[in-house]
């Protein structure tokens, strides 16, 4: 059997539909980090945690992945929580059921928004968005 885990053509393939989708670059003007730098401006999308689950076939084994992305968002100039539910809006827009194209032999059966979370963080300020996405690939035989 085969198994190549699919987590860095997805992360790849996700990255680009969020940095192709007008609505959400409206929003955040191109701040959408795997690594978050230090100086890093509200507002903006991350990567958080990904998890990789084997799903066996007969011929390969395929995977379901468990992605989180991340948007945060905050700021004096920010009213409440308008500018968080917009951007959480945008990427489950960009994402949901989005046919894309992944390498290294690779093929993305479904991707679904599963949830989107929004929190509002201790300082009081901070509005933090958790979306979790469920894709599941395959091997291209």
């Amino acid at each position: 059997m085969t198994f190549v885990d699919a987590s860095l053509p997805l992360q790849k393939a996700i990255l680009a539909a969020l940095k192709a989708d007008a609505t959400l670059q409206a929003l955040v003007g191109g701040k959408i980090y795997d690594t978050v730098p230090p100086s890093a401006e509200m507002p903006y999308v991350s990567f958080g945690t990904f998890d990789v689950q084997t799903e066996d076939a007969d011929e390969y084994e395929g995977s379901d992945s468990f992605i989180q992305i991340d948007a945060w968002s905050g700021g004096e100039s920010v009213v409440g929580s308008v500018e968080a539910k917009k951007i959480g809006r945008a990427i489950r827009g960009a994402l949901h059921h989005a046919n894309l194209s992944l390498d290294e032999d690779q093929r993305l059966v479904d991707l679904t928004v599963d949830a989107v979370r929004y929190l509002r963080e201790l300082d009081g300020i901070t509005q933090h968005v958790a979306i979790t996405l469920r894709a599941r690939t395959e091997p291209v035989i």
